[in-house]
């Protein structure tokens, strides 16, 4: 049965396409004790924190990795973004592939994929081998980002479903300012050692699933010729452009922050790791701030982070070589931001209520993309105009995303 897109989310008593033929009421909420429950939940946020980790540590481990392997480190970096371009492209594909399979059964798969992937990674004799290991953890990663809020909503009472998002996107948050220097650290001796702890890492995350989340049936059933169709909806679409437009102005001034720091803002060299640990810790307090805002106006708080994160990024530029200045906006920049992604899954989900898995494939797919964007767009300006540059194009961006977000009609998502 083809999806219809009604204006409103369902409520517990919704119809549901299901895979066992006619429609029945769904449950998207799996009742459990309330400490079982959010346990449930922070066992599938530190799935999202280990998929984080281990898409990103390469960056810090390049140099080992490439004198071990004998390529160039431009050539290990590919290990990283070809990663990141298998989970957004094939994100769609898998998650409609495995619509059929109960969530519980799919995220233990993904998590075993996920082990299985990091320790070839660690076991790698040759450049052919590490990027065969890191596109099989790509597929799984791709897989892992379309279903874990969609699992961890119907963990939890619906009033609480925002809430559930923002752990486990908080995984993002603690994989940037724990998982990867963390990661970065053990593997300076040897680069395999830090692939065998993540790997170690989703052992206990995979435990912890079979012990915690319960059998959760599919909710939907929805064909790769459907996918298309969602973007009808008005709301879905709108917030698909909004994470296009927000996540390429981002990533085309923060793939190049360091730079700025050094080269515009004045920071010595040996302060910028610090100044980004910072922003990764005000990431965190964003994430869950920006949840708990997300809860009581979406809309509005979607746009307030979206104008921050611009304000923030031009007055990085016009602040000059003030330090105190560049660390506050520095801060309010990682707090808009990592509060964003919390909220556009929420507006995914309440734009596309029937369909949240594969709504947020689509979702996946435009964010990994744009980051890809992004960091292309941004590198070709702070080539030719410097790293002040790709400040305002991040800026010009986030206004975009901003104008977009004014078109998202709150009445239809209610």
């Amino acid at each position: 049965m083809t999806p219809s897109l009604p204006s409103r989310p369902d409520t517990d008593e919704a119809p549901t396409t299901t895979p066992d033929g006619p429609d029945r009421p769904a449950k998207p909420f799996v009742p459990l004790g309330p400490v079982r429950s959010w346990l449930a939940v922070v066992a599938v946020g530190m799935g999202v924190f280990a998929f984080t980790t281990t898409e990103m540590v390469p960056i810090g481990l390049l140099p080992a990795m490439s004198r071990d392997l004998g390529v160039s480190e431009g050539s290990v970096g590919l290990s990283v973004t070809l990663y990141g371009a298998i989970a957004g492209l094939f994100a769609p594909v898998l998650t409609v592939a495995t619509r059929r399979l109960d969530r519980r059964v799919l995220l233990l798969l993904v998590l075993g994929i996920f082990i299985a992937g990091n320790a070839f990674t660690a076991l790698s004799s040759s450049y052919t081998v590490l990027m065969v290991s890191r596109l099989l953890t790509g597929f799984a990663h791709g897989v892992m980002w379309s279903i874990a809020a969609s699992i961890a909503i119907r963990l939890v009472p619906k009033g609480q479903a925002v809430r559930a998002t923002a752990v486990v996107f908080s995984g993002i948050s603690i994989a940037s300012v724990v998982g990867v220097p963390f990661g970065t650290f053990i593997g300076q001796s040897d680069w395999r050692t830090a692939f065998w702890v993540i790997s170690g890492i989703g052992i206990l995350i995979l435990t912890a699933s079979v012990l915690l989340v319960p059998r959760l049936e599919p909710r939907t059933v929805v064909r790769l010729a459907e996918l298309p169709r969602l973007l009808r909806d008005a709301n879905l679409r709108i917030a698909t452009l909004v994470t296009v437009a927000m996540v390429i102005g981002h990533f085309a001034a923060y793939t190049y922050v360091a730079p700025f720091l050094e080269q515009d803002a004045g920071i010595p060299a040996h302060w910028v790791s610090a100044l980004l640990l910072l922003y990764g810790v005000a990431g965190v307090v964003g994430n869950f701030g920006g949840g708990a805002a997300a809860a009581r106006a979406l809309r509005t708080t979607t746009l307030t982070c979206i104008l921050l994160l611009a304000a923030a990024v031009v007055l990085l530029v016009v602040n000059g070589e003030w330090h105190p200045g560049t660390v506050v906006l520095l801060l309010v920049w990682g707090i808009a931001y990592t509060a964003l992604p919390v909220c556009l899954q929420t507006l995914v989900f309440a734009s596309a209520p029937q369909a949240p898995e594969a709504a947020t494939s689509l979702y996946i797919c435009a964010f990994n993309i744009s980051i890809a964007l992004g960091a292309l767009i941004g590198g070709w300006f702070v080539d030719t105009s410097g790293p002040s540059a790709v400040m305002f194009i991040g800026a010009g961006f986030s206004v975009v995303a901003a104008l977009l977000m004014t078109r998202y009609s709150v009445a239809r998502s209610e």
